[in-house]
């Protein structure tokens, strides 16, 4: 074989060399001009040809592929541009480095923009068998997988809504596996009824993207002090409810601007620990949980602004002190379910959360649909009384002055006529504290600020 021959199957394999997929790279087009700026509109016409519409969102480029949308992968996105160096415009050729790649790149995403496209999509679950849509009511119908639906995650369950409630409770309850786990679970608790239902009201949302939108969204939290009481296995049957780039792990105290851009596109949010009250109070933590806007930047990129919608879920064995008390902000945004029973070893099943999102995934999924409807429905999760009593105990431990302030005291307008009789003494406050706290079994040194700062 000839060198000519040679070179001209060398050239003809980069000119058409394909990409992960098989695909050939496209030729490069004919440049308007050889500024960053016309370069980006050829390539944003080449990702048009190559993929459909495109759409840049939270810092990537998205294309639907069959059921659902993906991002265009960094190195694609380069080597796209990459055809453009040495081509020629008029006396010259374009010359490109990473610094002109970056620039072309970025002002094609000023051009494909879509800062809202995935916070437009409808309610729903994205499935093996197709896009499950819940209406206003909660009621789910099953569609055929549209870019519409703008789905970026497909759960590899299928469903097809032939089980009632009834049929699913029957096959839940007999499961070797979800029903093993959830009657052991909560075992002898006089609520394990909700506790089973807010479980999976929290899968529902979890499946559905829909955490972030209830009326009061919330960061779950796991709390039981000994081992073996099943807390982790909950965190892996979500986790094995969702594909794994679904699912991000943070803690709170790493919310911070260069773990976010983590947080993209993710429907779970599950990390074995809560970290310090600073970071669960703090306010990169709250937008987080209800969903509103966060600037993220990772390391040698540039900051992306996007909205979370992961529902948080989080271990602990103890529940961390607040100094100063908890800002009744801070405890509308946290949802405590307490895990109280050691499971004995007869009981349990190695690896149980991750064998039901295996051996049991239509199953889970049936259940989560229907968790996902009664919490759409109700727009709110269902709340046992033993997380209202944990909330209530860690009020009072974190700061008993602040809670009985919280509790027993009630702030009136100094511009009121009873303002004089609603005053009250440093010493009568005291001593109604002194009193509340006998009752509550709490004990707080006089000097406490909160009783200090009471007008006499």
């Amino acid at each position: 074989m000839s060198d000519d021959t040679i070179r001209d199957l060398v050239d003809a394999t980069e000119e058409w060399s394909p990409d992960a997929d098989g695909r050939p790279y496209p030729a490069p087009r004919p440049l308007p001009n050889d500024s960053d700026i016309g370069i980006a509109r050829c390539v944003a016409e080449d990702l048009k040809d190559r993929f459909g519409p495109v759409a840049y969102c939270e810092g990537d480029f998205w294309f639907y592929d069959t059921s659902h949308w993906r991002a265009v992968e960094e190195a694609e996105l380069r080597r796209i541009v990459h055809r453009y160096d040495g081509e020629p415009f008029g006396k010259q050729v374009v010359k490109l480095g990473k610094g002109r790649i970056d620039s072309v790149i970025h002002e094609m995403g000023a051009m494909l923009a879509r800062p809202d496209f995935f916070i437009e999509a409808p309610a729903g679950i994205n499935c093996a068998s197709g896009f499950i849509r819940f209406a206003a009511d909660g009621t789910p119908s099953l569609e055929p997988h549209h870019p519409e639906h703008r789905c970026r995650h497909v759960l590899k369950g299928k469903w097809d809504g032939s089980w009632s409630t009834e049929e699913l409770a029957l096959a839940v309850a007999f499961s070797p596996l979800l029903g093993h786990f959830l009657q052991g679970v909560f075992r002898s608790d006089p609520d394990a009824d909700q506790k089973i239902q807010l479980l999976q009201e929290i899968a529902g949302a979890t499946a559905t993207g829909h955490g972030t939108k209830l009326r009061e969204p919330k960061a779950v939290i796991l709390k039981g002090e000994t081992a073996q009481n099943g807390k982790s296995q909950v965190l892996d049957i979500y986790r094995s409810l969702l594909p794994p780039e679904a699912v991000a792990s943070i803690p709170a105290a790493k919310m911070e601007e260069r773990y976010l851009p983590q947080l993209a596109g993710k429907y779970l949010n599950a990390a074995d620990e809560l970290s310090s009250s600073s970071a669960i109070a703090s306010e990169t933590f709250k937008s987080a949980i209800t969903g509103e806007p966060v600037i993220g930047r990772e390391v040698y990129r540039t900051g992306v602004t996007f909205r979370p919608v992961a529902q948080h879920v989080f271990c602990t064995n103890t529940l961390p002190g607040f100094t100063g008390g908890i800002d009744r902000g801070v405890l509308r945004r946290l949802l405590v379910i307490t895990f109280n029973r050691v499971i004995p070893p007869e009981g349990r099943v190695e690896h149980i959360g991750l064998r039901i999102g295996d051996e049991e995934t239509d199953l889970l999924l049936a259940w989560s649909v229907e968790g996902a409807s009664r919490v759409i429905r109700q727009r709110d999760f269902t709340i046992p009384p033993s997380s209202k009593v944990a909330l209530h105990d860690w009020l009072h431990s974190a700061d008993p002055v602040m809670a009985w302030a919280q509790e027993c005291v009630t702030v009136v307008n100094p511009l009121t006529p009873n303002w004089g009789e609603a005053k009250i003494k440093r010493a009568e406050a005291h001593k109604q504290f002194t009193v509340w706290s006998e009752l509550e079994g709490d004990v707080t040194p006089i000097s406490h600020p909160a009783i200090t700062r009471v007008r006499g």
